[in-house]
């Protein structure tokens, strides 16, 4: 079902705008309520296993996922940040789900992600999204294209580097007019392979002396715990972030999402 669809399900005395006796907090609340209501279920498929763990910093968030299989059973993922906190930045991902149910299945991850960022663009929020769009086919190739957005990792099953992705692009939603081009980037992913896609809530997470977890540290965490399943290394993952932060309350949304191919 389409974001739109669930949106229209909704009864109306659920999305009405709350009396003016209502303080920030119920807002705030139904907001929370509402982006919950879109957000997707992970889209199983026979070559793949997922883990997804997904925190927002308030009731709501800026982080946003989501899942499209086209007719050829090729799976894409999107992952993206919107900038800021708050309902702003929830709103932003309201906009990412409706552009996404607008896109045709089977079209290239550059071709998309290009597509994505003209709609957003076109509605002048002064708001952009990072984002990375991959997409999985049964025999094992990935496409991917960064928009702005931390690079995916890839686990090689054979304990081999650990592998990631030189073309940036440029966030969603900034420039109509593409002043850095979104480059299509492929991989052949072997059985056993993982891919971790993350928000830079996880990296910039930080402790009591104000140091940030960092991409270092996660790597080496990635190391360290590669042989296990998606679950278990998403939970090891930020168990060690939490481990490092001291407990601090971290101060970003955080979504973190590892699939292994089978």
């Amino acid at each position: 079902m389409s974001v739109l669809a669930k949106i229209l399900e909704i009864p109306i005395q659920n999305i009405v705008r709350p009396s003016k006796e209502k303080n920030y907090q119920n807002e705030l609340k139904l907001a929370a309520d509402f982006q919950q209501t879109v957000l997707p279920e992970i889209v199983e498929v026979d070559y793949l296993d997922i883990a997804l763990t997904y925190k927002p910093y308030d009731l709501v968030s800026g982080d946003v996922y989501d899942f499209m299989l086209n007719r050829e059973k090729e799976l894409a993922i999107f992952i993206g940040d919107a900038t800021g906190h708050g309902i702003s930045a929830a709103l932003m991902t309201m906009m990412v789900h409706i552009a996404i149910d607008s896109l045709t299945p089977n079209l290239a991850t550059d071709k998309s992600i290009r597509k994505l960022n003209q709609l957003i663009s076109s509605r002048n929020t002064g708001r952009s999204v990072t984002s990375v769009l991959f997409r999985i086919k049964p025999d094992g190739l990935m496409n991917v294209t960064h928009a702005g957005h931390p690079s995916l990792i890839v686990v090689p099953k054979d304990n081999s580097e650990l592998v990631s992705f030189k073309e940036a692009g440029c966030p969603l939603g900034l420039f109509i007019d593409e002043p850095v081009k979104y480059i299509e980037e492929t991989y052949q992913l072997k059985s056993g392979d993982k891919i971790i896609a993350y928000t830079d809530g996880l990296t910039e997470w930080r402790n009591e002396l104000k140091e940030a977890y960092g991409l270092d540290r996660l790597l080496e965490t990635i190391k360290n715990n590669r042989s296990i399943d998606c679950d278990n290394l998403v939970q090891a993952i930020y168990n060690d972030a939490e481990l490092f932060s001291n407990h601090q309350l971290n101060s970003d949304d955080l979504t973190i999402l590892i699939s292994e191919y089978k």
